[in-house]
């Protein structure tokens, strides 16, 4: 039988191109349905190997790539948001949850590919509900998935009757090895060990390779996966190269105490399923469930020999922001640690007006100049932040996330103009040291209740921004109407005050320029109450 190589070979591409196409339709989707849980659970890993576990199959499971939680995981060990040990134990899971794909590409959907696309098309394109274009489009992706699937048997087929072809198959199935390095370039190309896995399965669909060679390219593809891993980790800190670098040693060691034993391995595979597609994705699954469990006691002996070979580096900061550039890989991730920081951010700047209240009261000198260098740290958080925010993909959010990353943005110029204002009274009250000026008694009393109610305000309006709660953000913005109020109070009291010569004259702009900075910092808490009711 003559084959069509150009054919065959667009055959294959092209449906390996669908697949991935698929499956990014499904993880983008899978996302915005569920991408702040991920973050949250990741969030909440601890040193306990099994729960662990449980967080990085469930990570994988929603972005349908081990490559990506991983990369994510680099994210939080730079941020500093997660020790080295703790990312290693979410590694052990994510090899697991990456088989689940390889489990769903094993079924013979039959045409019922098509249905599912139709359905899938009509649901996503519905105007009225997300949540149903979501499913629709969770749909569409699984047809698009499966239609791929076959495609790639069906181009794989005629190379089962190519005497030159199954030649070499049959060679490397008996020098594994050769197997391995094959996958591990596919799946290096592609950067999916999903994608590289479902090829193999497809193959298998087509009668084209056997079980002891599609086992080979499987193991390679775990290998050839970790590539991008390990070009992340390069301009990453230390305790993210060790991850990126136990990513590696996990599956070169899985892979080397498996290899030797391929044969009877695929003999026990063989009693798992009388199919061979199934038998493959079994195979995968097998693999990684069992390597995963063999390196839960072997995790600090791993962590130990990553440290020696990658050792601290004196000096080196970790944990700068609570984002990191690789968590831009999952969306939803990349907005809550971006909105973290905001809140940490709007922290300082409300220690910065409380210190400039002591400074301007008890004048203070050293207080004053620690708000002024403050003030640097919050600049270059607010930029870098929003730096971070702008590169978040917008079309990965869903319609609420969309919306609340823009009012993060606007949150961020708000919580920065405090910095300024909290900065600019931190420098009145050096003026005030520098030439002696001093306000009355009354004066003091008055400009304290401003501080007071200022602060108050502000921390309730940080405080709905961390709960987002919306009676506490309501509560905001009403104790912003009475910082209005006493303002009026406050400033015809001192103008009372300069009239009657109770205050000296150099007083009034320090005076005058402190309660409006004051009532400003209230009109951005007020911002940020009323961005937090669109929550």
């Amino acid at each position: 039988m003559q084959i069509d190589i150009i054919e065959t070979g667009f055959g294959l591409i092209g449906g390996l191109a669908l697949f991935m196409f698929g499956i990014t339709i499904l993880r983008e989707t899978l996302s915005k349905l569920s991408g702040s849980t991920v973050a949250r659970i990741l969030e909440k890993v601890s040193d306990n190997p099994i729960k662990g576990m449980g967080a990085g199959a469930g990570a994988t499971f929603m972005t349908q790539s081990s490559s990506i939680t991983v990369l994510t995981l680099i994210g939080f060990v730079n941020a500093g948001m997660m020790t080295f040990r703790q990312s290693v134990n979410v590694m052990l899971g994510s090899e697991i949850g990456t088989t689940i794909t390889a489990q769903l590409v094993a079924f013979e959907v039959g045409a019922m590919y098509w249905p599912l696309i139709a359905i899938g098309f009509i649901a996503s394109v519905n105007p009225k509900s997300e949540r149903l274009r979501h499913l629709g489009k969770t749909i569409f992706s699984l047809g698009l998935i499966f239609l791929a699937m076959e495609f790639m048997k069906n181009a794989a087929r005629p190379l089962a009757s190519s005497p030159l072809f199954v030649d070499l198959i049959n060679g490397y199935g008996q020098f594994p090895f050769t197997g391995v390095l094959i996958g591990a370039l596919i799946a290096a190309v592609t950067s999916s060990s999903s994608a590289t896995t479902s090829l193999v399965i497809a193959l298998g669909m087509g009668d084209v390779i056997g079980l002891e060679a599609g086992i080979a390219l499987i193991m390679g593809a775990n290998i050839g996966t970790c590539v991008l891993e390990l070009f992340a980790g390069v301009g990453a800190t230390t305790p993210a190269k060790r991850t990126a670098l136990a990513q590696t040693m996990i599956n070169l060691v899985g892979v080397g105490l498996f290899l030797p034993f391929l044969f009877p391995f695929a003999n026990i595979v063989r009693s798992t399923a009388l199919d061979l597609p199934r038998q493959i994705a079994n195979a995968h699954t097998i693999f990684n469930v069992l390597v995963s469990l063999i390196f839960i006691p072997l995790v600090g002996l791993l962590v130990r020999f990553c440290e020696r070979v990658i050792p601290d580096k004196p000096g080196e900061i970790i944990g700068r922001h609570y984002f990191d550039e690789q968590m831009l890989n999952m969306p939803q991730v990349a907005l809550l640690e971006a909105e973290k920081e905001i809140i940490r951010t709007s922290e300082m700047t409300l220690e910065m007006l409380k210190l400039s209240h002591q400074a301007l009261i008890e004048g203070d000198k050293e207080l004053a100049e620690k708000v002024i260098a403050l003030e640097n740290d919050v600049d270059e958080s607010c930029r870098a932040t929003e730096d971070f925010i702008d590169q978040i993909r917008e079309d990965e959010l869903n319609e609420h996330s969309k919306l609340w990353r823009m009012k993060l943005l606007a949150i961020i110029t708000d919580v920065e103009r405090v910095g300024d204002q909290s900065q600019n009274i931190a420098e009145f009250a050096l003026n005030r040291m520098v030439n002696g000026i001093t306000f009355s008694n009354s004066g003091i009393r008055d400009i304290s209740k401003m501080f007071d109610l200022v602060e108050k305000t502000y921390a309730t309006a940080i405080k709905a921004l961390k709960t987002k709660n919306i009676e506490i953000s309501k509560e905001a913005i009403d104790l912003e109407d009475k910082v209005d109020i006493l303002e009026r109070k406050i400033k015809a009291a001192h103008r009372e005050r300069m009239s009657e010569g109770m205050c000296m004259p150099q007083a009034d702009t320090v005076f005058v320029e402190t309660v409006r900075n004051l009532e400003r910092i209230s009109d951005h808490a007020d911002n940020i109450a009323a961005d937090v009711q669109y929550w």
